[in-house]
């Protein structure tokens, strides 16, 4: 029988009641709590003597069923100590003052505990403290309760907090326990003072230290807290109002700044007392001291006294000599107030001395010669400078003046002068300006000349020339000829007016040159009388026959006496020619029968002077029919008779012209004519053609297959694609094979069986087994048990890695700490056979371990070092992976690093050589500098570009690898930039790319490569005649954009001789300024223009110089009064005239002519009657001065009459003359003056040739035009229309059968249109029109109907009536 099961810490009684008269006894039974459920609490029918099989199975109560029997049983449930006491509030907080007394009680919380009897609480406990103990008291339940007794006075500033752990404990077994946290707060009192750090605060503070600078910031604590603990900071009775009118204190914070200027110089420490105070009731105060020492500040500038100088001083002062006396001072103290004095200028002949009495002070004596024209005054700069930092100085400055002496004797600006003069000068002109230098001064420097005598040919040089003793200008005394004196050499002295005086002296050449003062002398052919020359020639001469020869000598220099000879005048100048070098007159042409038999020839003969000077000749030549000889030998010439001039020419060049256009028009009017158009009945075949023979392709597109034709095509039908990836040769055609959609693949598979193996762990951890068991009953049973069997691992897996190298690309620069590879090494064990620790192994070299950490534990490679792809550029490592079993195995793989270059280096740019400054005409291709690149990267991050800017004349030009050359590409001017500021730009070809630059200044030296420029290339300056002497005409400045000595001009007047007078003594120009003043009064009756040059020469080596040339146009005055010289008068100013009382209305009577020598505006005379005794009878002319009668005579009219002629001139004001005519009449005849006429000269030039030249050239002309109007006719003419049109150049056939809205496109190379048939309701649309004589038939038909085309057959009407349009539209085209 099986036992029945109780419920846990369930209580019953079970109660038997039997049949039985006598009740049985209880029961009992005791089992503690918390058993687990089938606990077996006692055998009852052991217990009772019961047999088993009896009882029935129940929860809760025992029953016995037969018979009927009850019995009490009592179970008892003891109590265990399972439960721990615990607070009801696990923390207290209590607040407790500090100024708490010992012995103060504080109520705490009690525990519970569940339990009961001992079980429940027994104790409780405090932990460890010093001021702080529990009490603990029972109340009449039995509760424990208990206090918190303070033990010792509290003090906030050590501890402001207690933690406390009070534990209740019950009295079980095992003994257990609740606790619960009292914290208790320690209320603050002010019971402490506030407290400085230090009890004195040394600062040192620079002076002129700035306005709220903070000095110090002052710390004072109180270790109370709250109001107790705020301070305020003060300044005690003990600080100076000086202290605090420097200082102020921030009261919240203690911070001591700058109120006011700190001097050193005023006070050198201030003493500050500060007191703190906090806040509470009874407010506490602690106090401390500051001395803030000041520190010397460099503020005070040296000062420079002059006690005594000598501010003028001789230039012969011996050295040594004390010029002035200084001192000098520092307010400041230390190296601040430590000075020194010095002179700025270096190179001046001055040292200070300093004085052994008195360190302070300083003589400046001189140390070396001086030297008035070195330099005439000294400004000698003092410089004191103190030895603070930074160091402070002052400057005063010392002017020395020196007197001169005379110790300088006269420089002439060259060591000899060589002066051209031209001969016939005037006596007394001047010859040159000998100007000597004497740098001293005043009396040292006044310069008095003299000509050294020499005498040549028993005559002294002082009769020949004359110095002027003040400037130096040299004068001619007399008249020169270069024929008999061509030079002279004499000295000319220099002497100053210095005591004692000094001179020196200088060689003079004067050169005579030759003037064109020699008119040429005529001496062949020979003139026995006069100058006529009367000469004889044939009538048959033959052209080039040699009539003459002249022959001239002039007896002036080589320049001047070159002759050449010219025609002044000539009968006929086509038939004679003369030679202008030899003089050698020769005939041109024959003579003919029209040329008269008198020649008369004048030739003049020419010098090369300036002005040049001539001689004629005048030869008469008289033709003769008998041969005469000539001067020369005579050269046969073939009879011809020239009469061709120039007008036959033109007129012989015309008719070659017409008559050559003629004769071309009708060339190609007859070309034309004959072509004829070959008519053709078949067409010829087309040179491109498309043939499709497919019967049938539902929207299809034919296209051409010509070799010309570039575009790609596709084919598509309805079920699939056709595609033609290029065009096909000519004449192939397209084979589609359709292919299978898809292909079905069969696939088996079978199986092996298995066999028995060893155990492996990492194959199968676990075996899960069933062990059956079976009986031999029948039937038969079995039972079965489950077997596990666990496999134990052992270390029999070394790890193994995914891959036995890895390769890893990384950027260089990566951070520390950046996570390079992970590699995964797995191990088939368990346990710590399976736990892998990775590392590096031996071959790793300490470089990569620097560089790259292994994790020994994740196996991560991250980055531990800088990764430069400069220094490294692959790191190769192997890495071990080992377990932990034993013995251990290990795997390890090889991990190649490759570092990536990154763009991280800047380009670098180095200037190896450069060379500056440079001239300006420097050769184009020179090298200016040498410069190299670098860049550490590699790969396009290394190559590295340089450029200079494109807007200079200079390229870069590479030498070798990274060096480049900066070379002249263009010619420089430093008249145009001055220098060049280059900068060299680097860039690499990174991304991004870095770059760099260097500039570097090229200065350009200046050459002289640029003449004076005049502002005009012509001065025409107008100058009043009659003007003073000495007057400024104007100023001719040239400018030179050179500099320096190559900018500094000076202007000379080109000599050149006007009628035996040099320019030089006509005008004069400053040489420094170009002003041009007039030497002379002018006087436009005798000079009325003047033409020279100015030269402008710079001071360049070697010089260059300009001219221009200057028109001198002497204006005219009015300064002559007008002559009259008609009618004559023999005495006085009376003209007595006899005149025909007979003569008739408008007779001249008289012609008063009338001279004025002034200019042609000044010179015009108008003529008046001043008096005149009868006003009605005579009339004057007031421009030509005649004077006619107004009306005849009459006999009422006196015999004499009486007229008073003025001519008077246009001047303003205007002068006037008068004479008087006295008219007698008379009855006699009395001549008059008469009226010429002129007959104008006629000379008939038409000759009869060019009469049929002219006449010759209008019929081939009119010929021409005849000719070009009947080619137009013709051509206008319209052709006879052709039945047979022409054959198609480019056609197009198809021979398919069936098309369905297809298009037929021309497919010739050469044809560019395209036309495009549609069908919309029976009509054709043609897109463009046909190209004339084309035929096109277009076929537009529903899908069913087939198309036959032959060349017999006859179209459809509807190819029919395109047919026409198309023909109709041709023959339009062709009238177009």
């Amino acid at each position: 029988m099986q036992k029945g099961r109780i419920s846990p810490a369930f209580l019953a009684v079970f109660v038997l009641s039997g049949i039985w008269p006598a009740a049985l006894g209880v029961t009992r039974y005791s089992i503690p709590e918390e058993l687990e459920r089938g606990w077996v609490v006692a055998n009852i029918a052991a217990d009772l003597g019961l047999e088993a099989g009896g009882l029935a199975q129940r929860e809760l109560d025992v029953i016995i069923e037969s018979p009927l029997r009850i019995f009490n049983i009592e179970l008892e449930i003891k109590d265990i100590n399972d439960n721990a006491p615990h607070f009801r509030r696990d923390r207290v907080e209590l607040d407790v003052s500090e100024s708490a007394t010992p012995g103060e009680r504080f109520s705490l919380p009690n525990a519970v505990d569940p339990d009961v009897d001992v079980n429940t609480i027994k104790t409780y406990k405090l932990s460890v403290s010093e001021q702080f103990t529990i009490e603990i008291q029972t109340g009449s339940d039995g509760t424990k309760y208990v206090d918190l007794v303070l033990t010792k006075a509290l003090d906030r500033e050590q501890r402001a907090v207690h933690h406390l752990v009070l534990t209740a404990v019950d009295g079980g077994v095992p003994m257990r326990s609740g606790t619960a946290n009292i914290i208790v707060r320690v209320q603050d009192t002010n019971d402490n003072a506030p407290h400085f750090d230090k009890p004195m605060y040394t600062i040192n503070m620079t002076e002129n230290t700035p306005i709220g600078t903070r000095v110090i910031k002052l710390n004072a604590t109180d270790l109370d807290e709250g109001v107790n603990a705020d301070i305020i900071y003060s300044f005690t009775l003990y600080t100076s109002e000086k202290t605090q009118d420097v200082f102020s204190l921030n009261p919240s914070t203690g911070e001591v700044t700058v109120r006011g200027t700190i001097d050193y110089e005023d006070m050198k420490f201030y003493e500050m007392h500060v007191e703190a105070k906090d806040k509470g009731l009874h407010p506490l105060q602690g106090q401390c001291r500051v001395v803030v020492h000041v520190t010397d500040m460099n503020d005070n500038h040296p000062v420079i006294t002059i006690q005594s100088v000598k501010s003028t001083v001789s230039e012969n002062t011996p050295v040594g000599t004390v010029i002035a006396l200084v001192g000098i001072s520092d307010k400041d103290t230390g190296d601040n107030g430590k000075v020194s004095l010095a002179i700025h200028q270096l190179h001046y002949p001055f040292i200070l001395n300093k004085s052994s009495e008195r360190p302070d002070h300083y003589e400046l004596i001189v140390s070396e010669p001086l030297d008035r024209e070195r330099l005439a005054e000294y400004d000698v700069t003092l410089i004191v400078t103190d030895s603070g930092s930074p160091a402070l100085s002052d400057n005063e400055t010392i002017s020395v003046n020196l007197l001169d002496i005379n110790d300088n004797e006269p420089q002439f600006s060259q060591s000899s002068y060589t002066i051209r003069v031209t001969e016939n000068n005037a006596p007394g002109s001047l010859l040159s300006s000998l100007t000597a230098v004497d740098p001293d001064l005043h009396e040292n420097q006044y310069l008095v000349y003299f000509i050294i005598e020499r005498e040549i040919a028993n005559t002294s040089m002082s009769m020949l020339f004359s110095i002027s003793p003040e400037n130096g200008q040299l004068y001619a005394l007399k008249t020169f000829d270069h024929e008999i004196e061509k030079e002279f050499i004499f000295h000319i002295e220099a002497r100053d007016s210095g005591v004692p005086p000094l001179s020196s002296n200088v060689t003079v050449h004067v050169i005579i040159v030759d003037q064109n003062d020699n008119t040429p002398v005529i001496v062949s052919p020979w003139r026995a009388h006069g100058s006529v020359v009367e000469e004889k020639i044939p009538r048959s001469t033959d052209k080039g026959s040699l009539v003459s020869k002249v022959i001239a000598i002039d007896g002036d220099s080589v320049l001047n006496s070159r002759i050449t000879y010219q025609f002044l005048q000539v009968t006929d100048a086509t038939l004679f020619s003369l030679d202008q070098y030899n003089g050698e007159i020769r005939t041109m042409r024959m003579f003919s029968y029209r040329d008269p038999r008198l020649q008369r020839l004048v030739v003049v003969a020419k010098d090369n002077g300036e002005p040049a000077l001539s001689a004629t000749v005048t030869i008469k030549l008289s033709t003769v029919e008998t041969a005469v000889k000539a001067y020369s030998d005579m050269t046969e010439v073939p009879l011809e008779y020239d009469i061709f001039s120039d007008l036959n020419l033109y007129l012989v060049i015309g008719l070659g012209s017409v008559s050559f256009l003629l004769l071309i028009t009708i060339f190609v009017t007859i070309v034309l004519k004959c072509q004829k158009p070959k008519s053709s009945k078949a067409a010829p075949p087309c040179r491109n053609s498309v043939v499709s023979e497919r019967n049938s392709f539902a929207d299809s597109t034919l296209v051409s297959n010509d070799a010309y034709w570039y575009s790609m095509f596709l084919a598509e039908t309805r079920k699939g694609k056709l595609v033609v990836r290029q065009p096909a040769p000519k004449g192939s055609r397209y084979i589609v094979s359709s292919l299978p959609r898809s292909t079905g693949l069969t696939e088996t598979s079978g199986s092996a069986p298995s066999t028995l193996q060893a155990l492996d762990r990492e194959q199968q951890a676990v075996h899960n087994l069933i062990l059956t068991a079976v009986d031999g009953g029948t039937p038969s049973r079995t039972g079965t048990a489950s077997i596990t069997v666990r496999v134990l691992d052992t270390n029999d897996n070394a790890s193994q890695f995914d891959k036995e190298h890895y390769t890893i690309q990384i950027i260089e620069n990566s951070p520390i700490g950046s996570l390079v590879l992970k590699p995964n090494a797995t191990d088939f064990d368990d346990g710590s056979n399976a736990e892998i620790e990775y590392m590096y192994s031996l071959y790793t070299s300490e470089m990569t371990q620097n560089t790259f950490n292994v994790n020994p534990r994740t196996g991560e490679i991250t980055v531990k070092g800088v990764l430069n792809y400069e220094d490294f550029k692959l790191y190769d490592m192997e890495v071990i992976a080992t377990d932990k079993g034993v013995p251990a195995l290990s795997g390890q793989c090889k991990v190649t690093v490759v570092v990536e270059d990154m763009n991280d280096n800047h380009p670098g740019i180095s200037i190896k050589s450069f060379q500056s400054p440079v001239k300006e005409n420097i050769e184009v291709d020179s090298v200016i500098a040498v410069v190299s690149v670098s860049d550490k990267d590699s790969g396009d991050n290394g190559v590295v570009d340089i450029r200079i800017p494109e807007n200079m004349p200079f390229k870069l030009r590479e030498s070798s690898d990274n060096y480049f050359e900066l070379v002249v590409s263009e010619p420089l001017d430093r008249e145009k930039v001055q220098e060049y500021d280059i900068t060299f730009t680097v860039t690499d070809r990174g991304s991004p790319p870095l770059s760099d630059d260097e500039t570097m200044t090229l200065e350009l030296l200046d050459v002289n490569d640029n003449v004076p420029q005049f502002p005009q290339s012509f001065y025409t300056i107008r100058v009043m005649e009659n003007n003073a002497p000495g007057a400024l005409l104007d100023s001719l400045t040239a400018y030179d954009p050179d500099l320096h000595e190559n900018q500094y001009l000076v202007y000379f007047i080109i000599e050149r001789e006007i009628a035996n007078t040099s320019m030089s003594m006509l005008f004069s120009i400053s040489p420094e300024n170009g002003k041009l003043y007039a030497l002379k009064t002018f006087d436009h009756e005798i000079e009325k223009e003047f033409i020279f040059h100015i030269e402008a020469r710079d001071s360049g080596v070697p010089p260059l110089s300009s001219n221009v040339t200057v028109h001198i146009i002497i204006v005219d005055q009015n300064d002559n009064t007008p002559v009259i010289v008609s009618p004559w008068r023999a005495h006085g100013s009376v003209v007595e005239e006899k005149i025909p009382r007979s003569t008739d209305k408008g007779s001249l009577v008289s012609k008063v002519i009338a001279i004025d020598g002034d200019s042609v505006l000044n010179s015009r005379i108008t003529y008046r009657f001043l008096q005149v005794t009868d006003a009605t009878l005579f009339s004057l002319d007031q421009y030509n001065g005649e004077i006619r009668t107004m009306r005849m005579f009459s006999y009422r009219d006196p015999r004499l009459q009486r007229l008073v002629v003025v001519a008077k001139d246009n001047g303003e004001p205007a002068l006037s003359a008068t004479v008087t005519i006295k008219l007698s009449t008379v009855e006699t005849a009395v001549k008059a003056y008469s009226d010429m006429t002129e007959v104008p000269l006629e000379y008939d030039i038409f000759s009869d040739l060019n009469l049929y030249l002219v006449i010759g050239l209008g019929s081939v002309s009119f010929l021409l035009l005849i000719t070009i109007l009947v080619t137009i006719v013709l051509k206008c003419q319209k052709p006879k229309s052709s039945k047979a049109a022409p054959p198609c150049r480019n056609s197009v056939v198809s021979e398919r059968n069936s098309f369905a809205d297809s298009t037929l496109v021309s497919n010739d190379a050469y044809w560019s249109g395209m036309f495009l048939a549609e069908t919309r309701k029976g009509k054709l649309v043609v897109r463009q029109p046909a190209p004339k004589g084309s035929r096109y038939i277009v076929s537009s038909l529903p899908r069913s109907t087939g198309l036959t085309e032959t060349s017999g057959s006859a179209p459809s009407t509807l190819q029919v009536t395109v047919t026409a349009a198309l023909a109709q539209s041709g023959r339009h085209e062709l009238h177009k």
